[in-house]
């Protein structure tokens, strides 16, 4: 988890003791005295002004003045004092303020092994749940998950090449569909190079001009880059895309997913930043989502919530957000690295019609992400 910054408190203010200084003042006022007999000039006058300023007026100025000191020094050390808080208040103010920057989606397209329609994924988010996908087992008897409306069952070979070129066509039609005006500005890619090519250009051929600089992500730990590189300007996109798929293993079952957002000023729904939940670090689920809900402005839990497999539903179970309805493992299997981020886009369908939800995937061994779409209205705008 990122955690707010913690800064060391001012240290401790010791209050001046004035008891101490009151009996100190008739002690100097003797020894001022005593002093100045002593050093009076002998057969000198004692009745005058002068005997009188140097054995008491002079040493009550002087003690005045020292008074006078202490009282600014403890003025000073106070102002110093509540300058501090401030400025720390202020500081975990700006850190709070970034972190609650949300990621406006427009909209979402999915592909994956339940379907290529926003109805089919849909589906998910409430029951009665569509059918479980068809899996098949490759030659070591591993099983997988294809992504049959679209590419059939068929062999693996180039898939992420033609489920990219597919993904691109939604992206494409979606696009036509709005008659969308506005140019890309951003350009963020999950994936290797030869899908990321075949994405590219199914939308150049048709005129969709995407940026030279391509903000590659690795993994859905990136997830805030793609959140701090929205543009300003309202009359410009984000588009962020990519395509995953596991490797095969007894241990699960693989499958391939592909997603896309549309990124603007006008969006309906609003990603949160995503928080990594470490358990063997000691760190706890309830501070993750108590961080969230900050995030999302959240008065109560979410309405809905998603989790893409028991491991990362049980990490998150403790704080109360509870997804034992909604573990979607039987029916989008295991992408790989691309796994959030559909948890993510099937978040954000519910936050386009209205409904608050969270998700939670794992991310790493030991290590879980967690994040929360919201509706645009859930915060002022």
């Amino acid at each position: 988890m990122i955690f707010p910054p913690r800064y060391p408190e001012y240290a401790e203010l010791h209050p001046a003791r004035w008891r101490r200084w009151w009996i100190a003042l008739p002690v100097i006022l003797f020894l001022a005295a005593l002093a100045t007999m002593l050093l009076w000039p002998e057969g000198k006058p004692t009745r005058t002004l002068t005997f009188w300023f140097w054995s008491v007026v002079c040493p009550l100025i002087v003690w005045l003045v020292a008074v006078a000191l202490r009282w600014l020094v403890w003025l000073q050390s106070v102002s110093n004092r509540e300058t501090h808080r401030e400025e720390i208040a202020s500081s975990v103010r700006a850190w709070w303020r970034h972190r609650s920057l949300m990621l406006p989606v427009e909209a979402v397209m999915l592909v994956t092994p339940v379907g290529d329609k926003e109805a089919d994924h849909q589906a998910l988010l409430s029951p009665p749940f569509p059918v479980v996908p068809v899996t098949v087992d490759d030659t070591s008897g591993n099983a997988l998950m294809h992504c049959p409306k679209v590419l059939g069952l068929g062999g693996r070979e180039n898939r992420a090449v033609m489920l990219a070129r597919y993904l691109g066509r939604l992206v494409l039609t979606r696009l036509r569909e709005a008659n969308e005006s506005r140019p890309v500005q951003v350009f963020c890619w999950l994936g290797d190079e030869q899908s990321l090519s075949a994405f590219s250009l199914v939308l150049e051929s048709d005129g969709i001009r995407l940026p030279e600089d391509v903000l590659q992500l690795q993994s859905a730990a990136e997830l805030d880059r793609v959140i701090d590189a929205i543009p300003d300007d309202e009359h410009t996109l984000l588009l962020c895309a990519g395509f995953g798929e596991a490797k095969p293993s007894a241990e699960y079952t693989a499958s391939e997913a592909g997603f896309a957002w549309l990124c603007g000023h006008q969006a309906e729904a609003l990603m949160t930043r995503s928080e990594i939940l470490l358990p063997d670090a000691g760190e706890a689920a309830g501070q993750l989502t108590e961080q969230l809900s900050r995030y999302a402005d959240l008065r109560g839990l979410p309405e809905g919530m998603l989790a893409a497999d028991s491991s990362s539903m049980d990490a998150l179970l403790p704080s109360g957000w509870s997804a034992v309805d909604y573990v979607l493992m039987p029916w989008l299997g295991n992408a790989g690295p691309v796994t959030p981020f559909v948890m993510q886009s099937l978040a954000a369908l519910s936050a386009l019609q209205g409904k608050s939800c969270g998700w939670t995937a794992p991310l790493m061994e030991s290590q879980f992400i967690t994040g929360v779409c919201v509706p645009r209205g859930n915060l002022p705008h």
